[in-house]
């Protein structure tokens, strides 16, 4: 295989397994938008290496891995925000559960309908919070409660959003 197959083939499956390693790094940091910006991060890294993967190689292996090593980095970084992330020990046991893509799949089509169920008010302070990534002051101002509110809220949305999935799922709470 020349040069040119071998990186139309890392550019297939890159593009291929973008969704499922995006879901991954989300399991890691549980934000939309951080795990976007390490995903980014991640996709570099792995365009950087591309040269070196050979057709043999487990392709998804590789990226989670690399995804990981993104992730630490951005959390030594954003260690300041203790609250906000896992330590290094809880990641790296999450990095480990296994995460076939029909699960991944079948827990996204769950959160769909989940959010389907929630009022529009918590719907758009979830997208305000983890799509736009507003910070809790942001949306203590928006929305005229204290910064504790907003957290407990998001966090009550967060508990009710989980105890869905899993009844829509069949396992138990």
């Amino acid at each position: 295989m020349d040069l040119t197959e071998g990186r139309e083939r890392f550019i297939r499956l890159l593009t291929e397994h973008q969704n499922s390693l995006f879901a991954y790094v989300v399991s890691l940091v549980g934000n939309l938008h951080d795990a976007g910006n390490i995903l980014q991060e991640t996709n570099l890294v792995l365009w950087r290496k591309a040269d070196e993967f050979e057709q043999a190689t487990d392709f998804v292996a590789l990226a989670r891995k690399v995804a990981y090593v993104q992730t630490l980095a951005f959390l030594r970084d954003r260690k300041r925000d203790r609250h906000r992330f896992f330590d290094e020990a809880l990641l790296h046991q999450l990095a480990k559960q296994p995460q076939p893509e029909a699960a991944e799949e079948e827990r996204r089509l769950a959160l769909r309908h989940c959010l389907t169920e929630l009022t529009d008010k918590h719907r758009e302070m979830l997208a305000a919070r983890y799509g736009t990534g507003e910070s809790i002051r942001e949306l203590a101002e928006r929305w005229q409660r204290s910064e504790s509110a907003v957290k407990m809220s998001l966090a009550r949305i967060r508990q009710g959003l989980w105890r869905c999935i899993q009844r829509q799922l069949g396992e138990q709470v």
